[in-house]
C-alpha cells in the first residue's frame, strides 16, 4: 500500500466514526496558539454559564 492510500483509509475511518472534526480541532490547536487560547476561553465561559443555570436553577 502506498502512502495516499493509508491516507485515504484512515480518512474514511475517522469520518465513519465522527471523530474527523475532533481530530481536525486537536491538530489544529497544536498549531496555533490564539485557537488554543480561544478554546480554553470558549470552555470556561460556557462551563460558568452552566454552572450559573444549575445554580440558579437548584
Amino acid at each position: 500500500m502506498d502512502q495516499q492510500t493509508k491516507d485515504d483509509i484512515k480518512t474514511n475511518a475517522l469520518i465513519a466514526t465522527g471523530s474527523l472534526t475532533k481530530v481536525a480541532l486537536l491538530k489544529s490547536m497544536t498549531e496555533s496558539k490564539t485557537l488554543t487560547i480561544m478554546m480554553v476561553i470558549g470552555v470556561t465561559l460556557f462551563s460558568g454559564f452552566g454552572f450559573f443555570l444549575t445554580k440558579v436553577a437548584g
